[in-house]
């Protein structure tokens, strides 16, 4: 085992036996003896099912987390702290789209019954800035402010325990701030610490003046009566997925916040995908269009197939994955007491036709029926080979970051933002099965399919990286100007 998972092993667990015996009221206890049979079946999804659990952790490192957490159930316990002991695991698959639901009845309690941190903040970069309070009007002045500390602990060793709650791909650790934005942060926090009666904060403003204040914890129903009365953010122009404008003679600016087709169907301008993207490249091209702007800054994925679509607009065809298996196409957990758990990974006819049964037992796509290996099946007529540029930041993930990994890969653009929170050698997704654990209420989110892409040029386990990292100011972030698109625009992104 390597040094340094040994390392983070020991800090996970040492954090956990530090916070699992914190207070969270009235949530009725669970027998330890329950608690094992749900953690049996827990462990054998994600090494039955999770195609990549060893991309980026070590099996022998894993198996130690895994022993270590059966240790850790060693008495009746709540569904929240039972949380607490599977998910610094599920953080160890290093993958996003691999998630841990809480119980109806839980968050039902997290909704009534729980008190919160009452701020809304965000990271921009590793600082943490309030943007609401969920207090009074005598707490107003808060906004803007940056937090330097939070019951004596600085934001980034706070990002570092909370963010053991939840998994992001690789080692990309901006996904860790970006995920704990607006409220995520103060819920978060309860799930780490439980019922926490006042937070003393120290806050800095513009002119590095601290100060310290001290905040009583709230019921969420009446910070969020706040927020709406307090919001100052700046709302976006427009909530549309697919925007489409010329900026000015020379340059056009073309936004995909999604790839999901039913988000398409909401929209009240574009509703048609394909026709979107080919009137737009049809439009670049009869206006001779020298500079394009492609934002997928906010763009977290969709349907497969549609980052594909676009990039056959901008980009040379080749083979876009090395591969793409499941491990299995049978899967059976048993905890020996229960009735064992069985599901399938494909239907027939992709089993069949878009997939080949390997010696190990796992199953790989082919190049017959379905979206195949390459990065497109047919070039688009209106294709543009002129000056680009990608806007990117870590809300970039799954389908949004294969796009911006396809074209990073191709050297065909100048990248701009924040590093992508979607792995740049690939991800396991798609097929996703939720798993109940019969006892705790707890259903586990593993995917299937592991995306090996055909890549180079970026370190192991981080995303694209920006040729131009540009972070927005909070007065700038208030505001609701979008910094990495004037950056372009002012003509700084030279590469």
């Amino acid at each position: 085992m390597k040094k340094q998972h040994l390392i983070f092993l020991s800090i996970v667990f040492i954090s956990l036996s530090q916070s699992i015996a914190q207070q969270y009221g009235s949530l009725p206890k669970i027998s330890k003896e329950k608690l094992q049979l749900d953690f049996n079946i827990f462990k054998q999804a994600l090494e039955k099912q999770h195609t990549g659990m060893y991309w980026y952790t070590p099996k022998d490192s894993v198996d130690v987390a895994f022993t270590k957490g059966y240790d850790q159930i060693n008495s009746d316990l709540n569904e929240i702290e039972f949380f607490k002991i599977i998910a610094p695991i599920v953080a160890l698959t290093r993958e996003d789209h691999t998630d841990i639901r809480l119980s109806d009845a839980t968050n039902n309690y997290l909704e009534n019954e729980a008190t919160y941190l009452p701020l809304s903040v965000v990271f921009l970069d590793k600082k943490m800035y309030i943007i609401n309070q969920g207090v009074s009007d005598e707490y107003r002045h808060l906004v803007k402010k940056e937090i330097i500390s939070i019951n004596g602990e600085s934001p980034i060793e706070l990002v570092e325990k909370l963010g053991n709650l939840f998994a992001s791909d690789g080692f990309i650790k901006a996904v860790k701030y970006s995920d704990l934005y607006g409220f995520s942060f103060s819920k978060h926090y309860f799930l780490q610490y439980g019922f926490v009666d006042t937070f003393d904060l120290k806050v800095k403003d513009n002119n590095g003046n601290i100060q310290d204040v001290q905040l009583s914890a709230a019921l969420l129903k009446n910070i969020q009566e706040n927020f709406k009365k307090y919001q100052t953010k700046k709302k976006p122009v427009t909530d549309e997925s697919l925007v489409f404008k010329i900026v000015n003679d020379t340059t056009a600016y073309l936004a995909v916040h999604t790839f999901s087709t039913d988000v398409y169907r909401d929209n009240t301008i574009h509703k048609n995908y394909k026709r979107f993207l080919k009137n737009s490249f049809k439009t670049i091209q009869e206006k001779n269009i020298s500079n394009v702007i492609i934002d997928v800054s906010e763009n977290g994925g969709g349907n497969e197939g549609n980052e594909n679509l676009l990039y056959s607009y901008i980009g040379p065809n080749y083979q876009k994955y090395n591969s793409v298996c499941a491990k299995s196409q049978h899967t059976t957990l048993d905890n020996g007491v229960d009735t064992p758990i069985s599901f399938k990974t494909f239907g027939f006819l992709e089993r069949v036709f878009s997939n080949k049964k390997m010696e190990n037992g796992s199953y790989c796509r082919t190049e017959g029926i379905g979206f195949g290996l390459m990065a497109y099946k047919k070039e688009p007529r209106y294709t543009y080979n002129g000056k680009l540029y990608v806007l990117i930041s870590p809300v970039t993930y799954s389908g949004g970051s294969e796009f911006s990994n396809m074209v990073y890969t191709n050297k065909r653009a100048t990248f701009v933002g924040e590093e992508t929170g979607g792995g740049y050698y690939g991800n396991t997704s798609g097929y996703s099965v939720g798993i109940p654990l019969k006892y705790s209420n707890i259903t586990i989110i593993v995917p299937a399919l592991k995306f090996d892409m055909n890549v180079s040029g970026s370190p192991f386990g981080r995303g694209v990286i920006p040729h131009h990292k540009v972070i927005p100011t909070i007065d700038e972030y208030m505001s609701g100007i979008a910094s990495p698109l004037h950056y372009i625009l002012e003509g700084k992104a030279t590469h």
